[in-house]
């Protein structure tokens, strides 16, 4: 969960985040909070997030991934993280911790790709996809987070909708058409591995 996010929300209207979508609640919000506490749901005031530190973000996020697919989820995050920002540090001490027999393989291949991965502005992102004739886009975690690291493939045409049919509903390992990912996000950086795969 990135701060220009909640601030993106804020101006649009948006006062609360349920289920980690933005939802706008009539009337007063801390007595939705107060009904909505202790039922299981995952319930915040935007106001207050606004207030959170960076790490407290960041640590909501990997709770939704860790949540879903346990320590698997958890993985997939920290090594997103760690390719992305070039640190390996946490994400080693998970791996020693939870996948101690595959420690060396793991970094190695992520430090290999975040030689490889770029950061690139939205215009960037849509001129890759046009000059590499790329139909497909695919996710490391789920596509519309900011953050996640997408690949490209070029595929044929007749293929492309089996293979990236309900493909935004996937949380990981999204596989989505270019349109559909340009439609749905707007950040102000994306993440891609520039190699383009065939199929």
């Amino acid at each position: 969960m990135r701060r220009e996010q909640i601030e993106a929300w804020v101006a649009q209207g948006y006062n609360v985040l349920e289920h980690m979508k933005p939802k706008v609640v009539q009337g007063d919000i801390w007595e939705y909070l107060n009904r909505c506490d202790g039922q299981g749901t995952e319930v915040y005031a935007l106001s207050e997030l606004q207030q959170w530190s960076d790490q407290e973000l960041a640590q909501m996020e990997l709770k939704k991934y860790a949540d879903q697919y346990g320590q698997m989820g958890e993985k997939l995050f920290l090594r997103n993280e760690a390719i992305r920002n070039k640190d390996f540090e946490k994400y080693e001490a998970f791996l020693l911790l939870f996948f101690p027999d595959s420690v060396e393989k793991e970094l190695e291949e992520a430090r290999f790709l975040a030689d490889r991965v770029k950061r690139v502005s939205k215009e960037e992102m849509e001129q890759w996809v046009v000059s590499n004739h790329v139909n497909v886009l695919m996710s490391d975690l789920h596509c519309l987070d900011y953050g996640s690291i997408m690949s490209g493939m070029v595929m044929p045409s007749e293929d492309v909708v089996t293979y990236t049919d309900d493909g935004l509903s996937d949380t990981i390992d999204c596989h989505v058409t270019p349109m559909e990912f340009f439609a749905h996000t707007n950040h102000d950086y994306y993440w891609i591995d520039p190699v383009i795969r065939k199929s």
